[in-house]
């Protein structure tokens, strides 16, 4: 469709005055799609992640995608390889998704995610290298890992699942409260007093009051980005001196690792 229009705007241009020809020319529409193309790299780069964000991201992604297939269609080979990756693109994702996925090893991609954002300003709303707040750090860690895992296996149904939770936006008391992500395991009075034999890496902790979160990342280790120090961190239990460690907390898991 967007092909289709772009041509027919050229052929009305043709039959417009000399001016109006002038003014749209081949190069105007290079530097609108090269603007278009910076727009999306900065939206892609701005820390925060939210609905708008999300949908003005896909909306400049499907015009420089588009545009550009636009822009060289006179070039048979460019077109094809270009139709031919939107076919393969969407037959991958729409076909099934693969049996007996090991959890065990979900787990692990998960851990490293988490730690790939270790010493990241913690930024409210912020789901990237640039800036990330706690909720943040938990999606973006599930979210890499299933993609580079389902990339690396050729597992559509990984991909989809990791499209899902960034799509779907989150709070740490979503977390706490399930909404399709996770299951209540039990609550402790605090990450000081927790029994971390009863817990597996890659589970959360969520403060009571729904206003925290943080992941375990084995061997009595968990990461959090802290509003109070200011960046992604890693401490180690028992501490004293971290004021989230002396907090209620409700203990969840992700459902996708019990599968």
């Amino acid at each position: 469709m967007v092909v289709a229009t772009l041509n027919q705007l050229k052929l009305c241009v043709c039959d417009r005055p000399h001016y109006l020809k002038a003014i749209i020319t081949t190069r105007l529409l290079w530097l609108l799609w090269l603007a278009a193309l910076l727009l999306f790299i900065a939206d892609w780069l701005y820390p925060v992640s939210n609905t708008p964000t999300r949908v003005i991201g896909l909306a400049l992604l499907g015009i420089v995608w588009f545009g550009f297939i636009a822009l060289v269609w006179r070039h048979r080979v460019f077109r094809i390889l270009m139709l031919c990756l939107i076919a393969l693109c969407a037959i991958f994702l729409v076909s099934p998704a693969r049996n007996h996925t090991d959890t065990t090893q979900l787990r692990r991609d998960y851990i490293a995610g988490l730690l790939r954002y270790k010493s990241v300003t913690y930024y409210w709303g912020g789901e990237s290298p640039k800036g990330i707040d706690c909720s943040g750090l938990i999606r973006r860690g599930l979210i890499d890992s299933l993609f580079i895992r389902g990339s690396c296996t050729i597992d559509s149904g990984l991909i989809r699942s990791a499209i899902w939770i960034w799509w779907h936006d989150c709070t740490a008391q979503d977390f706490g409260e399930g909404h399709g992500l996770t299951t209540s395991l039990f609550t402790t009075a605090s990450l000081n007093m927790l029994d971390n034999s009863k817990i597996l890496p890659g589970d959360l902790a969520v403060t009571r009051s729904g206003v925290h979160i943080m992941a375990y990342l084995g061997d009595n280790l968990w990461i959090e980005a802290d509003p109070h120090i200011g960046r992604v961190v890693c401490v180690s239990v028992p501490s004293q001196e971290n004021p989230w460690f002396h907090e209620p907390m409700s203990i969840v898991r992700w459902k996708i690792f019990q599968q």
